[in-house]
């Protein structure tokens, strides 16, 4: 008898409960968390320092790539000839000091890159590059990447 005059009741509240709007989206929160693990990635990256190497011996400071790069890492030491293979050319360039600052766009992500060039090199390496989205939604780098390699292809 007792379920028998709980059941409407349970079922208008299991009814009501389905009609509940989502949750909101807390993206103060997702911003927060997208700036902890962007500084996070500053203060890990250290500027490369290419080894010495003698007069009329010139090496890639890092292997050259082959297809698109799923870390930012991968583009440490790269110098500006593989970036344009990779990537394209990029959506801006400025200069600061001795240091050239590149940024890549697609829709979603923006890649920072910072080649510098040290002293007798031949041509000036990738010290710092940092890939993030451009608006509140989630990316990883792996499709930021990706997402700029593609847009080098509608270019």
């Amino acid at each position: 008898m007792l379920v028998r005059c709980l059941f409407p009741v349970l079922l208008g509240a299991a009814l009501l409960a389905g009609c509940a709007p989502d949750p909101a989206v807390d993206r103060q929160a997702i911003l927060d968390e997208v700036m902890a693990n962007y500084r996070a990635n500053v203060a890990g990256m250290r500027p490369l320092t290419a080894p010495a190497i003698g007069e009329g011996e010139a090496r890639a400071a890092m292997p050259a790539l082959t297809g698109t790069p799923t870390q930012t890492a991968q583009l440490l030491g790269q110098p500006p000839s593989a970036l344009r293979q990779l990537l394209g050319e990029p959506s801006l360039r400025r200069t600061e000091g001795e240091a050239e600052i590149w940024l890549y766009q697609s829709p979603y992500c923006h890649l920072d890159i910072m080649l510098y060039q040290e002293r007798g090199a031949p041509a000036p390496r990738v010290t710092y590059a940092n890939a993030r989205a451009s608006g509140v939604e989630r990316r990883t780098e792996a499709s930021c990447l990706q997402e700029v390699a593609e847009a080098r292809l509608r270019r």
